[in-house]
C-alpha cells in the first residue's frame, strides 16, 4: 500500500487547484473515522465445521460476540462498531447507515469525497442506494449556493478475475479501473451521463442494474461545482470536484472485502483488481462506511473473525480527507508538458519495457484528465447560452411591448420643449461592443495558417531525408571500393551491416520527422484552442452588451415616457383645481351681489308709495349704472 499512500499525496496536492490553498474551513477539518454498521443474522444450513458452527450473538447496540461452538474449547471475541442491529432490523440498519454519512453526503458539493461498501445486502440494493442517492441529492445541493453544479454517474460491473465492463453501455470491451490525481479513482472510458436530480440517478441506476443486482458493482456519482477562483487565462476556471462510490459486494466465502480487512491481501496487489479497488477505498481520500451482514453467507469463521477485528481495527484509525479543487484545462497542460519531456528521454536512452509502461500510463491518465476537461468546457459553454437566452427573453417581450404601446413612438411637444427618448451615450456602447468583436481572433485564418506551416515542415523533413539518404549512399559507395579486396563472405556481411544501418538511420529519421510534426501540431493545437476560447468569449461578451445596452435602452425610454406623462397629469390635475378655485369665487360673488339687491329692494318697500316709485327708480338708475 505505499505505492497508494504516495499516490494520495499526489492527489492530495494536484487536488488543491495547482498550488492553490483550500478555504481554512475545509482545509482543517478534523481525522475522519471509518464508519461500520453491523448487521447480524442466526447462521442455518449445513456445510463445513469450520462454516456452519458459528453464532453471533450481540451484546448491546455497539458490540457483537463471535463464537465457534463444537470444538474443545469455546473461542469467543467481542468486537465495537458503530452499531450493531438484528437481522429482523435490515431497514433500521439502512436508516442508521444512512445517519451516519449524511453528513459526510452533503460535504460531495464542497469537493470532498464519499466510499462506501456494502457487502451481503444484494436483495436490499435496489431500496438502499436509492435512499443514499436521495439523501446525496439533498444534502449536497442545499448548499445556500447558487453556483450550478454538473452531476454525472457511472456504474460498472466488476469481477474476481479482474474484468470491468460498463453497464450503461454493454459491451464487450473491457474497462481499466486507475488512480489518477487529483480525481483518485477513475474508471477509463466508462460512460458519464449527466443527471440532473436524485430521481433521474435512481431510475437509470435500477435500470441498468435490473438484470445484474446480484453481480459486484461500482457506482460513481460524481458533483463539479465552479471554484471560488477562477485561474488567470482564457477559458479556465477551477472546479470542485467531489464523488459518492458505492461498492456493492455480494456475500461469499473469498469476497475480497474479508480478505483486505483480515490483511491477507499482497501489499503491490496489481492495481485495478478488485482487492485494490476495496483497498483504494478504505484507504483513500475519501470518507469510507461500510454495511455488513453477517450470519449465512457461508463465510469461514476464521476469515471472518480476521475480518471483523481488522474493521475494528480500522475504525479506530483516523485519517485527513481533502477536498478536490482543480483546474482541468491546467491540469491537461501540466500533463502534455511532461509527456513530452518523457519522449524526450526516450530519444537518447536505451528503450526498456518500464520507461515504455511509464508512457503508456502517462497517455492513458492525459486522456481521462482531457475527457473531463472537455465535459467541463462544454458544461460551462452550455450554461452561457443557457444565460445569454435568459437575457434575451425578457428583452423579446419588452421590445414587442414597446413597439405596440403608443407612447413610445411619438410624443407631443409640452410647453415649446420636445422630449427625448435615449440619450446619445448608449451609441458609444455599442459601438465598443462592436469593435469588440471586430478585434476577435480570426479562428479559420490561423487554422490555415497553421496547416500551412505543418505542410511546409513535411516538405522540409522530406527534402532533409533525402539529402540524408544521399549522403549515406555516397558514404556506402566510398566503403564498399575501400572493401573490393576484401574476401567474399567478409563483403556479404558488411553489406548487411550496411543495408540495417541504412534502414535504422531511415527509421531513425522517420521517427524524428514525426516527432517534430506532432510536437508542432500539438502546439498548433493548443493555439487554436486558446483563439477559440478566445474568439467564444468576445463574441459571448459582445452578445451580452448589446442585450444589456438595449436593456438599458428600453428602461431609459420607458422612465421618460412615465415622467412625462405624469408631469402632463400633474399639470392637468393644476389646471382643473385652478378652475374650480376661480368657478367658487364667482359664485360666492354673485351670491353677495344678490344678497345686496335683496336687502335694497326691502328698504325701498318700507317708504311711502308714491316715493317708492321714484325712490326706485332713481335707486334703480343709481345701482345699475356703474354696471352698465
Amino acid at each position: 500500500m505505499e505505492a497508494m499512500e504516495g499516490r494520495e499525496a499526489v492527489s492530495a496536492a494536484a487536488g488543491l487547484g495547482q498550488g492553490r490553498s483550500a478555504p481554512s474551513a475545509l482545509s482543517d477539518n478534523p481525522q475522519a473515522m471509518l464508519t461500520v454498521v453491523v448487521e447480524v443474522e442466526p447462521a442455518t444450513g449445513s456445510g463445513p465445521e469450520e462454516t456452519c458452527h458459528s453464532t453471533f450473538l450481540l451484546e448491546g447496540p455497539n458490540s457483537i460476540r463471535l463464537l465457534q461452538l463444537g470444538t474443545l474449547e469455546t473461542q469467543e471475541q467481542c468486537v465495537t462498531f458503530d452499531r450493531v442491529l438484528h437481522s429482523e432490523a435490515a431497514q433500521e440498519a439502512e436508516q442508521e447507515l444512512l445517519a451516519q454519512v449524511q453528513s459526510q453526503l452533503g460535504s460531495v458539493g464542497r469537493g470532498y469525497s464519499v466510499g462506501l461498501l456494502l457487502w451481503g445486502r444484494e436483495t436490499e440494493a435496489p431500496r438502499l442506494v436509492p435512499q443514499l442517492l436521495q439523501m446525496l441529492f439533498e444534502e449536497a445541493l442545499s448548499l445556500g449556493c447558487s453556483d450550478p453544479v454538473l452531476s454525472t454517474l457511472s456504474l460498472v460491473q466488476l469481477s474476481p478475475s479482474g474484468q470491468t465492463r460498463d453497464l450503461l453501455s454493454p459491451g464487450p470491451k473491457n474497462l481499466s479501473v486507475l488512480d489518477v490525481a487529483p480525481l483518485g479513482l477513475v474508471v477509463e472510458d466508462a460512460s458519464e451521463v449527466e443527471v440532473c436530480d436524485s430521481k433521474a440517478a435512481s431510475e437509470l441506476y435500477l435500470q441498468a442494474t435490473g438484470v445484474e443486482s446480484r453481480a459486484c458493482s461500482l457506482l460513481t456519482v460524481t458533483m463539479c461545482r465552479p471554484g471560488p477562483h477562477p485561474s488567470e487565462g482564457a477559458g479556465t476556471q477551477t472546479m470542485w470536484q467531489g464523488a459518492l462510490r458505492i461498492l456493492q459486494l455480494p456475500g461469499a466465502l473469498d469476497c475480497p472485502l474479508l480478505q483486505v480487512l483480515a490483511g491477507k491481501v499482497d501489499a503491490e496487489e496489481v492495481e485495478g483488481s478488485l482487492p485494490w479497488i476495496v483497498s483504494w477505498l478504505l484507504e483513500g481520500n475519501n470518507y469510507s462506511g461500510l454495511l455488513l451482514r453477517l450470519g449465512s453467507q457461508g463465510s469461514s469463521l476464521s476469515l471472518l473473525q480476521a475480518a471483523l477485528l481488522g474493521a475494528a481495527e480500522r475504525r479506530m484509525q483516523g485519517k485527513h480527507v481533502r477536498p478536490t479543487l482543480w483546474d482541468a484545462a491546467e491540469e491537461a497542460r501540466a500533463r502534455r508538458a511532461g509527456l513530452k519531456s518523457l519522449r524526450l528521454g526516450l530519444l537518447g536512452d536505451t528503450l526498456s519495457d518500464g520507461k515504455f509502461n511509464q508512457l503508456g500510463r502517462a497517455l492513458r491518465e492525459l486522456q481521462v484528465v482531457k475527457a473531463w476537461s472537455q465535459r467541463l468546457g462544454s458544461w460551462m459553454l452550455k450554461g452561457v447560452k443557457a444565460e445569454a437566452a435568459g437575457l434575451l427573453e425578457p428583452l423579446q417581450v419588452t421590445n414587442s411591448a414597446a413597439s405596440h404601446s403608443p407612447g413610445l413612438q411619438g410624443e407631443p411637444q409640452v410647453a415649446g420643449r420636445t422630449t427625448s427618448l435615449g440619450p446619445a451615450p448608449q451609441k458609444h456602447s455599442l459601438r465598443d461592443s462592436e469593435e469588440q468583436a471586430q478585434q476577435a481572433p480570426d479562428v479559420a485564418l490561423q487554422f490555415f495558417l497553421a496547416q500551412a506551416r505543418r505542410q511546409r515542415l513535411r516538405e522540409q523533413q522530406q527534402i532533409w531525408i533525402q539529402e540524408e539518404l544521399k549522403h549515406l549512399e555516397q558514404e556506402e559507395e566510398e566503403a564498399a571500393g575501400d572493401q573490393v579486396k576484401g574476401l567474399v563472405a567478409g563483403e556479404e556481411a558488411a553489406q548487411e551491416r550496411r543495408r540495417w544501418h541504412r534502414e535504422q538511420t531511415v527509421l531513425r529519421l522517420q521517427l524524428e520527422a514525426l516527432q517534430a510534426e506532432r510536437d508542432t501540431a500539438e502546439q498548433d493545437l493548443l493555439a487554436l484552442y486558446d483563439l477559440h476560447v478566445q474568439a467564444t468569449q468576445a463574441r459571448t461578451c459582445h452578445v451580452l452588451q448589446v442585450f444589456r445596452a438595449w436593456r438599458r435602452l428600453w428602461e431609459e425610454q420607458t422612465m421618460t415616457t412615465e415622467q412625462h406623462h405624469r408631469s402632463l397629469l400633474a399639470g392637468v390635475l393644476q389646471d382643473g383645481i385652478n378652475l374650480a378655485a376661480q368657478n367658487q369665487e364667482l359664485q360666492a360673488r354673485i351670491q353677495q351681489l344678490q344678497q345686496a339687491q335683496t336687502r335694497q329692494e326691502a328698504v325701498m318697500l318700507d317708504r311711502c308709495p308714491g316715493e317708492k316709485s321714484g325712490d326706485q327708480d332713481s335707486f334703480r338708475g343709481s345701482f345699475l349704472s356703474p354696471h352698465s
